[in-house]
């Protein structure tokens, strides 16, 4: 397969991935097609129902696999990043690939069909798909493998949002209450290989997008992520040890988590200033006399224990253009001025946030808890006009009227918030 596949793209040139309006007319895709031919179905489901949303979908598993055979054969060039990085990430996609060559292209191909069914829950409807219709069957891999993959595919967003403040490390809570998941945690090499995987997964992944930028930072912190992640699950089967150890590093990582909203991910150390600690005194400068949930209390340390504590259980949703626009008040994608005021508005939306889930645990205060934003504009559409403006008034609203769901399954929180009365 691997073969084939090095035929198909090795003659692409990125260039026509990102532009041609044609590929899904190409012989490349029909040959595609015939490695992998119970796609066939999905596809032409999914076009149905979004014919933009089909044309993205392929045109970044393309991508992909122009990116995974550049990163193999040592000739990546991305303009951010520097050779000795670039080799390291070669390095660890070598070392995963050889032990079995059949997996990478596998999670490549299958991890975002789900988005033709729900874009924002795509990696668990793309494991759905795969699982239910017995996707893997055709591919000479063992039990172990097919659940790897499975679940690789269905936790595929969890190392990037870690590293974007999305999400923490407590997000591992969902793995641990995962009875599928909990079958490899018996076996710490199949655990490691699912994190080494993950890591692999999402150079790849971001890679995939044309308009997409990694730095040599991004290759330091994804090692951190690697073997926090690896702690935490090889503490199994001590489920307890396991979550206290994901709380304590989400509580460590408190701040980058919040100046995720600035962008501290894709843009710390790629100037002098842009320091790790350039950031987070940002964060700590935007708690003034305004913010009357601090209770005239503003040092930092009695801010994170006492109103920001719960925040480590909280995952957000495909929440950082909202997040962005509560640090800024607009839209900001560069790097930020040495000068840069951050709004108080981003504060005020986590310890309030914090606040209202302390008060709805109950007796659960160990469930994780999945936020969503309901009620926002389409971003790409947005005239820059607010119906009211977002304040600790307007935010204290959203986040009390809030409404939720417990999964029993899942044994998780999901919290709705409805910010309707904000955007036109």
């Amino acid at each position: 397969m691997i073969d084939s596949l090095f035929k198909i793209f090795n003659n692409l040139e990125i260039s026509w991935i990102d532009t041609s309006t044609e590929i899904v007319k190409s012989k490349a895709f029909n040959e595609l097609l015939s490695i992998f031919p119970n796609l066939k179905d999905v596809f032409q489901e999914g076009r149905d129902k979004d014919e933009d949303e089909f044309q993205r979908t392929i045109r970044h598993i393309f991508r992909l696999f122009k990116i995974f055979f550049l990163i193999k054969s040592g000739e990546l060039f991305h303009d951010t990043l520097s050779p000795e990085s670039s080799s390291l990430i070669r390095e660890k996609l070598l070392k995963i690939h050889s032990q079995n060559e059949l997996i990478i292209p596998i999670i490549l191909i299958y991890h975002d069909i789900g988005r033709l069914d729900n874009k924002k829950e795509h990696p668990f409807y793309s494991y759905l798909l795969i699982s239910s219709r017995n996707m893997l069957e055709p591919f000479k891999l063992s039990d172990d493998e097919k659940l790897l993959i499975n679940k690789v595919i269905q936790y595929h967003l969890l190392f990037a949002t870690i590293y974007t403040g999305e999400s923490t490390f407590y997000g591992i809570y969902s793995l641990l209450n995962d009875p599928e998941f909990n079958k490899l945690l018996t076996n710490k090499e199949i655990v490691n290989k699912f994190i080494d995987l993950l890591e692999i997964f999402t150079y790849i992944d971001i890679l995939g997008y044309s308009y997409a930028r990694i730095y040599d930072h991004y290759t330091n912190y994804y090692d951190e992520i690697n073997i926090k992640l690896k702690n935490i699950l090889n503490l199994w089967p001590n489920k307890e040890k396991a979550l206290g150890k994901a709380k304590e590093y989400s509580q460590e990582w408190i701040e980058w988590r919040i100046a995720g909203a600035l962008r501290i991910f894709q843009y710390v150390n790629t100037k002098p200033y842009l320091t790790k600690e350039f950031y987070f005194e940002k964060i700590k400068d935007s708690v003034n006399m305004d913010v009357k949930e601090f209770n005239d209390s503003f040092k930092w340390d009695a801010i994170k224990v006492n109103y920001l504590v719960n925040t480590t259980k909280i995952q957000v949703k495909y929440g950082l253009a909202i997040l962005m626009l509560l640090a800024f008040g607009k839209f900001f994608r560069g790097p930020i001025s040495k000068n840069e005021k951050i709004s108080n508005n981003l504060i005020i939306f986590w310890a309030l946030l914090s606040k209202e889930i302390t008060k709805r645990s109950f007796n659960k205060n160990d469930r994780l808890w999945n936020v969503h934003f309901m009620g926002l504009p389409n971003w790409w559409k947005w005239d820059r006009k607010f119906k009211n403006e977002l304040n600790y008034e307007s935010l204290q609203y959203i986040i009390n009227n809030s409404t939720q769901e417990l999964d029993n399954i899942k044994k998780e929180f999901n919290l709705y918030l409805d910010f309707t009365s904000i955007f036109i």
